[in-house]
C-alpha cells in the first residue's frame, strides 16, 4: 500500500506480525540535532515486537489548512484504510498535541483506545519557531551573500521584537515568507531551478504549518491522562510521568527509553487481551 501521510519505521507492512499499529508523530528535518523516531524505533526491536509509522507533514502543494482538524484528517485517511488496530500513539515536543487528538479520534472507531505516550511534550511555542527559523537560515549562508544572510537575521529578530512570546500563526507566517524571499533571492541569483527552490521555502513552511495547526488543538485534557517519558518536568499536568536520566536531545535515542516504551507497549497489549478474555 503506497502511502504519503506516514512512512513505516518498523516492523510488518502487512500486519502478519500480529500486533497493530504503533503511530509516532514528530516534525523531523535533515541535519537535526535532536534524536528522532526512527532512532527510536531502531533500537526498539530487541525489546518487543512493533510495528511504527512515523507521521510526515502535508507538503505546501497538499492544499491541506494550518488547522488541526485539517492535518488529522491528513493523517487518519491512510489510518483507517491500512484496517490495522492502532495500539499507541505517541508525540514528541509539540508533536505530542497531534498525538492527543489522534488518539482521541481513533478511539471513535476503534472498540478501545490507543495508548496515548508522550515524549518531553511541549505546546507549540514562538521561541522554538524563533530558533528554527535562525537555524534554518544558517542552512543558506552557501547559497547567500554575508549582507543577505545578516539581513535575514536581522528581519528575524525584528519580527521577534514585535511579536514577542505570542501569535504564533503571525508571526510564522511572516517568518515563512522572509525565508521564501531569501530563497528566492539565492535561487534567481544561482539559477536554481524550481523544484529546489519549492524543496528549500517548504520545508521551513511545513514547520510553520505544523506548529500553527497545533495551535488550534486543546492537548491537556488528553494529557492529564496519558503517560509521558520525560527528561525534566513537564509544563503541564500528564496522567503518570516516567523521568528518563538522559538530555532532552538524546530522549528518542537512549537505550532505557527503548526499554521503558517497551514496557509501556507490552503491558497495553497484555490489558488488552486480558481485556478481550472477560467479554
Amino acid at each position: 500500500m503506497s502511502r504519503i501521510a506516514w512512512k513505516t519505521l518498523s516492523g510488518d507492512e502487512d500486519g502478519g506480525d500480529g500486533h497493530g499499529l504503533t503511530l509516532a508523530v514528530d516534525f523531523t528535518t535533515s541535519g537535526r540535532g535532536q534524536a528522532q523516531f526512527a532512532d527510536l524505533a531502531g533500537i526498539l526491536a530487541p525489546h518487543t515486537a512493533a510495528t511504527v509509522w512515523a507521521s510526515v507533514p502535508p507538503p505546501a502543494d497538499a492544499d491541506v489548512a494550518h488547522d488541526g482538524e485539517a492535518y488529522l484528517d491528513w493523517w487518519l485517511g491512510e489510518v483507517r484504510d491500512s484496517g490495522r488496530h492502532v495500539e499507541a500513539v505517541l508525540g514528541y515536543c509539540a508533536g505530542a498535541v497531534h498525538a492527543a487528538a489522534l488518539a482521541e479520534r481513533i478511539a471513535e472507531w476503534q472498540h478501545d483506545a490507543p495508548q496515548l505516550l508522550l515524549f518531553d511534550p511541549e505546546l507549540p511555542n514562538t521561541a522554538g519557531l524563533y530558533h528554527d527559523f535562525h537555524a534554518a537560515g544558517d542552512t543558506l549562508a552557501g547559497l547567500l551573500t554575508p549582507e543577505e544572510l545578516a539581513e535575514f537575521h536581522a528581519a528575524g529578530q525584528r519580527l521577534e521584537a514585535r511579536y514577542g512570546d505570542g501569535e504564533l500563526p503571525a508571526a510564522g507566517a511572516e517568518l515563512a515568507a522572509v525565508f521564501t524571499a531569501a530563497v528566492g533571492t539565492a535561487a534567481e541569483r544561482l539559477e536554481l531551478d524550481d523544484d529546489i527552490r519549492d524543496e528549500l521555502a517548504g520545508a521551513f513552511d511545513s514547520l510553520v504549518g505544523y506548529l500553527t495547526a497545533a495551535t488550534t488543538l486543546d492537548p491537556l485534557p488528553a494529557w492529564s491522562a496519558a503517560t509521558a517519558l520525560t527528561t525534566s518536568a513537564p509544563a503541564h499536568p500528564v496522567g503518570r510521568e516516567l523521568r528518563q536520566d538522559t538530555p532532552h536531545d538524546d530522549l528518542l535515542r537512549d537505550p532505557s527509553t527503548a526499554r521503558a516504551l517497551a514496557g509501556l507497549l507490552d503491558a497495553g497489549r497484555a490489558a488488552r487481551t486480558a481485556h478481550a478474555g472477560r467479554q
